[in-house]
């Protein structure tokens, strides 16, 4: 068991990196609406932003999530399956959602087929408390990806 002072110093360490984390989301987020807007294509966000401990700077044009969202366009969908998009025809902004998925392999292809390459990927550190305690997690990937 963790004594007081050591747990308090892992609580203020994952309060520092959750700011820093919330602000690269915000980051990345940003770069792929700025692209999508320069190319003019949809910007597709996959995954909740607006649910649970990794809540997302925004809807994009389209959220794409396995349970539904509350973003104004959105598609309750399956990643791992083919989604009605043509291929390379969107940006694509995925935060903290590869993590969790059964086929990772298929996601990567859908994602790839519809965005050409275009891809903007945000992970959950494997060091920080939310990806020990959040629940599902099937993995950890290597890093950030932004294309």
């Amino acid at each position: 068991m963790l004594v007081p002072a050591a747990l308090a110093a892992v609580v203020a360490w994952e309060v520092l990196w959750s700011g820093r984390r919330r602000a690269k989301r915000s980051e990345v987020y940003q770069m792929a609406l700025a692209h999508a807007r320069r190319e003019g294509l949809p910007l597709l966000v996959v995954g909740a932003p607006d649910r649970g401990a990794t809540r997302g700077p925004g809807c994009g044009d389209v959220c794409i999530d396995i349970q539904g969202c509350a973003c104004p366009v959105q598609m309750r969908a399956d990643i791992t399956k083919r989604l009605p998009f043509r291929d390379n025809s969107a940006i694509v902004f995925v935060s903290c959602v590869l993590e969790y998925v059964d086929d990772l392999d298929a996601a990567m292809a859908e994602l790839q087929r519809i965005s050409g390459g275009r891809l903007y990927i945000v992970r959950v550190e494997p060091w920080t408390l939310a990806a020990y305690f959040y629940p599902g997690a099937r993995r950890t990937l290597p890093g950030e990806v932004a294309q």
